[in-house]
């Protein structure tokens, strides 16, 4: 609505010609005439109040034919713009510009952590969208000491003596200005829904976005976007945008540790980057290890600094909000639940809840389906804000991890003396596969905290109850654990399983059998001194295998008979049968082999359920396959390593599984079938790289090659031959830097 359309309005409803109107008002028939027609849009205020006068309208209306008297005095004549410079170095984030392009009005709201970019998305958003709104870009930072709906104002071409004295006022002349036009609005730093609903373009035709640490969840309507960090490729890509591209490229590797050091953080990533373009003789490395020592000190460059993005984000929040997060800092990894932040705190369940909603709330923390993560440079801040005050909070944390590793590692079976660690909680299967999952490659460290706490009860309960875990995912970081547990066990049957344990992964998982074979001994002469003999059977198992590995078949078959007669229940009976079996396979016995694993296959298939009897099932399958090949009948040992699949696929044992498939592809070739061995090898490469297991999967690799080779497809040899090379360079071991040396010798000969 303008001023002259009111202006006719009321003369017509006063019964006035424009002749009438003129005499009673002193203002000239042709003045009135083109203001009418919209010709004169901004009346001087005495002409203005004249004509109110004339017409003897009531406050409400004189009010309002003074605010479009104003607003057609300040309309600007065309667009107006006030957004910063084009973000030239934006990454990674294409799906929320995409997001942010379908909108042709509106609210959108950008919400995230510090330093995330929301600003930088928002103003690279605006900008793409110029065409799309002709009447303007603006900008407000909504932090600053004059009021921004005042700022925004005078960016709409509102001289001072212009500005209505109340808000009321200026919001009223501030809608009236954004009728019939097409602009986009950015509002920066938005703290709550209520500054949104005030200054929000919300005509037809005007798009407004919001950025906020918050999420902003009263604003009805709105399309919302959460900014994370960055991936691994947009990080580097950041990075080498900054520093150049060939400085990244010369030193990858460091780059790439560089980007993780910085969680994956625009923000601190361009701080990194602008030290590092700022000192051009620096090694990268030379910064790597500035920030790996000073952490958030380190990531600080003129007025860029990371610490004092998130203290703003914590220092509006409630006095429990920052207590819990706090306590966060004694986090050994990324998950918290509400139970475990009350406990951290010493707050009640629904307290706690509130303090990580308000956490999340400001982005320091991100709700997933499980309860909340932390990540990154936040949980480095957190851990910087902790004191000795805190000691009490890491032992309820340690005791509270310990005990939930209990009560899920109990779930995978138990043999031996390990029966004797009962739990005290209660916990499902699956629940409790993917607590260990998510809490596997934290044990050494959250073993390694409680033993320095004295814990050493809670220490060796876990350790014990993890025992068939461990065997179903095997890594060596069970070596790191089962040494550092040894030192908290304080009963003979303690230290016995703890010892046949290590003696398991320094055999089965390391490869190191006479290592094995000496913490096996000392295991057994614990056990005949104290007389605690309940686990001696499956230390002698493991004593017998150690022995197979040290090439003395004849002692590893004696142990083994051995380790049969102290065993007391069926379940591991069984299994120690199979164990003879395999030694019988190496001692050239491969029908006696087949024979004892049909046997012992056919009782476990019977009553295999949990976890362990079904990992016992599939060992024995799949030591039945190798038998059978051994034995020259490739058909019955793919039907049997097929069987083995299936239990390990049943048993998620995803390791196992793809070993399965691996040896079911050596079967298939064995019978000349190289297409089906390929695809076996395939799925076993898939498996290998899924579970980490960076020597199988190059292996893998190989052996595609060597099918190839026996194909004569020279090609497709090399090619595999470079892919396994790539790998080597990736995992970077002293094991594969061993099998790199070998590849380069293969290639160097073709």
């Amino acid at each position: 609505m303008t001023f002259g359309a009111r202006l006719v309005h009321h003369r017509k409803a006063a019964g006035l010609s424009q002749e009438d109107l003129s005499e009673r008002s002193g203002v000239s028939v042709h003045a009135i005439s083109d203001m009418e027609r919209g010709r004169a849009r901004s009346p001087q205020r005495c002409t203005t109040e004249a004509l109110l006068d004339a017409l003897d309208l009531d406050e409400h209306d004189r009010e309002e034919l003074r605010r479009l008297a104003r607003a057609g005095r300040v309309a600007p004549p065309g667009p107006v713009r006030s957004l910063s410079m084009y973000v030239a170095d934006l990454v990674g984030r294409d799906p929320e510009l995409f997001t942010i392009a379908e909108k042709r009005s509106g609210l959108v709201v950008v919400h995230g952590a510090a330093g995330t970019g929301k600003t930088s998305l928002a103003v690279r958003a605006a900008h793409l969208l110029e065409e799309c709104f002709p009447d303007g870009q603006l900008l407000i930072e909504l932090e600053g000491s004059t009021p921004p709906l005042q700022r925004l104002l005078k960016d709409l071409g509102v001289p001072a003596e212009h500005l209505p004295e109340d808000e009321r006022g200026q919001i009223r002349l501030y809608r009236s200005l954004l009728a019939g036009r097409r602009l986009l609005l950015v509002l920066d730093g938005a703290d709550c829904e209520e500054e949104v609903h005030a200054l929000a373009a919300d005509s037809p035709g005007c798009l407004t976005v919001v950025t906020s640490r918050r999420r902003l969840t009263g604003l009805v309507g709105a399309t919302w976007i959460r900014l994370g960090g960055l991936t691994e490729e947009a990080a580097l890509e950041l990075l080498a945008s900054i520093i150049g591209t060939q400085r990244v490229e010369a030193d990858l590797r460091t780059a790439r540790e560089i980007v993780r050091l910085c969680g994956m953080s625009p923000l601190a990533l361009r701080i990194a980057g602008n030290r590092l373009a700022s000192r051009p003789r620096w090694p990268l490395a030379h910064l790597a290890e500035q920030i790996e020592e000073r952490r958030l000190a380190a990531l600080t460059a003129g007025d860029l600094e990371v610490r004092g993005a998130f203290e703003v984000s914590l220092a509006h929040l409630p006095g429990t909000a920052q207590l819990v997060f706090r306590r966060l800092g004694l986090l050994i990894g990324t998950h918290v639940t509400p139970e475990l932040a009350a406990a951290l705190a010493g707050i009640d369940v629904a307290e706690a809840e509130q303090a990580l909603e308000d956490l999340a709330d400001v982005s320091l923390l991100e709700p997933d389906e499980r309860g909340y993560s932390i990540h990154g440079l936040v949980r480095t801040f957190a851990n910087g804000l902790i004191d000795a005050t805190d000691d009490d909070a890491r032992r309820t944390m340690l005791a509270s991890l310990l005990e939930t590793t209990v009560t899920a590692g109990v779930l995978f079976g138990q043999t031996g003396d390990a029966r004797r660690v009962e739990p005290r909680g209660e916990m499902d299967l699956a629940t409790a596969r993917r607590w260990l999952d998510e809490h596997r490659d934290l044990m050494p460290e959250i073993v390694e905290q409680a033993q320095g706490q004295g814990m050493h009860d809670d220490v060796v309960r876990a350790v014990i109850a993890l025992s068939h875990y461990a065997a179903i995912e095997p890594s060596p970081i069970w070596e790191r654990i089962y040494r550092t547990a040894l030192d908290s066990a304080r009963e003979p049957w303690q230290e016995i399983v703890i010892r046949g344990q290590l003696g398991w992964v320094l055999f089965d998982v390391m490869g190191r059998s006479g290592d094995a074979l000496e913490v096996l001994t000392r295991a057994a002469r614990r056990a005949e001194e104290s007389g605690e003999t309940g686990h001696i059977g499956w230390v002698w198992l493991i004593a017998s295998a150690s022995h197979s590995g040290l090439g003395d078949l004849d002692e590893a078959e004696r142990v083994c008979r051995k380790a049969i007669e102290w065993m007391r229940e069926p379940m591991d009976i069984l299994y120690a049968r199979s164990v003879l079996g395999v030694l019988w396979q190496r001692m050239g016995r491969a029908d006696a082999a087949v024979a004892v694993h049909t046997e012992v296959a056919n009782e476990l298939s019977t009553f295999a359920r949990t976890t362990y009897e079904l990992s016992a099932l599939g060992r024995t399958l799949w030591w039945l396959g190798l038998a059978l090949m051994d034995a020259h009948k490739a058909d019955e040992a793919v039907s049997a390593l097929t069987e083995a699949e299936e239990v390990y696929a049943r048993a998620r044992m995803k390791s196992w599984r793809a070993r399965a498939q691996w040896h079911r592809a050596e079967a298939h070739r064995l019978a000349g079938r190289l297409a089906e061995s390929d695809e076996d090898f395939r799925k076993a490469l898939d498996g290998f790289r899924a579970c980490g297991d960076g020597v199988r999967e190059i292996q893998a690799m190989r052996a595609l090659a060597d099918n190839a080779k026996s194909r004569g497809d020279d090609s497709a040899y090399q090619n595999h031959l470079r892919d396994s090379l790539t790998a080597c360079e990736r995992w970077d071991t002293d094991a594969t830097r061993k099998i790199a040396a070998e590849v380069r010798e293969c290639l160097s000969w073709e």
